[in-house]
């Protein structure tokens, strides 16, 4: 090759050397630095947000109250059960046992089982609620009516006093509920004759009204000769005031769901 054919080696050819430990440095580029606008957030982000936070408060205040209620339940639960085994299980104190236990207590958890509110089973499965509800409720409505039944045997089922009139009417209910009960858990056999839905209502109406009738029998029963012959008329007020508190904070979430089921129903029909 002829001196004039060799390449030419240009100055600025930048030329690495692997064996070398200098580093050659590159010139130096202008660096851009982002400048970063603060965030707008639309009307639409800023109304979502605000729904979550109302829904969160709610959602708190619902746990409250259901931790209120479950404290108002417990409360008459060991105190009618203490006044009553203290006395003796037998006529009059059977009776109130009974219809406390089942009633005020096991009815009362078991109306409220699907209710998102609740602390005790807001974390369980609708299955295992539903499992839950059946026995609460069997439960409920055996010994309620079993002591009503004792009552109504004693008086001749000539009862004339409002306390007696409306426990009457809660057994007949109890009685009601429990069977629309069985025609609701076999509500796929009997799709025919009824749709579930409608099935599941009645049996929800039922078994609601039984609750509120109940816990308003409760409530005219401590105005009877038993209870104010064992306890104070402050503390005869104080059981009535937990019992209306109980009622209306049982009834909220059964309210729900049959609003909700008459809602479905009326989209259908």
């Amino acid at each position: 090759m002829s001196e004039s054919q060799q390449p030419v080696l240009s100055r600025t050819q930048t030329s690495a050397d692997y064996g070398s430990t200098i580093r050659t440095e590159s010139p130096r580029r202008p660096t851009f630095i982002p400048i970063e606008y603060p965030r707008r957030y639309s009307k639409m982000a800023h109304g979502t947000l605000s729904g979550h936070e109302a829904q969160n408060r709610l959602q708190r205040l619902e746990y409250f109250l259901n931790v209120l209620n479950q404290m108002c339940i417990g409360f008459i639960t060991i105190y009618i059960s203490y006044l009553t085994l203290r006395t003796g299980l037998s006529g009059t104190g059977l009776h109130a046992w009974l219809v406390t236990i089942g009633f005020s207590f096991f009815m009362a958890e078991g109306v409220m089982i699907h209710y998102g509110g609740n602390v005790l089973t807001n974390g369980y499965k609708r299955q295992t609620k539903t499992t839950i509800h059946w026995v609460l409720l069997t439960l409920g409505g055996g010994c309620g009516a079993s002591g009503a039944l004792i009552k109504m045997i004693q008086k001749g089922f000539l009862l004339q006093s409002t306390h007696g009139r409306l426990g009457m009417t809660a057994f007949v209910l109890c009685i009601l509920a429990m069977s629309s009960g069985l025609a609701a858990l076999f509500s796929g056999r009997i799709k025919k004759l009824i749709t579930p839905l409608l099935n599941k209502t009645f049996h929800n109406f039922l078994g609601f009204a039984c609750f509120v009738i109940a816990l308003v029998t409760q409530y005219y029963g401590y105005q009877t000769g038993y209870f104010k012959s064992r306890s104070e008329t402050d503390f005869q007020i104080l059981m009535k005031c937990l019992t209306l508190i109980s009622l209306v904070l049982s009834s909220y979430g059964p309210m729900k769901a049959l609003y909700q089921k008459c809602k479905n129903i009326s989209q259908q029909f």
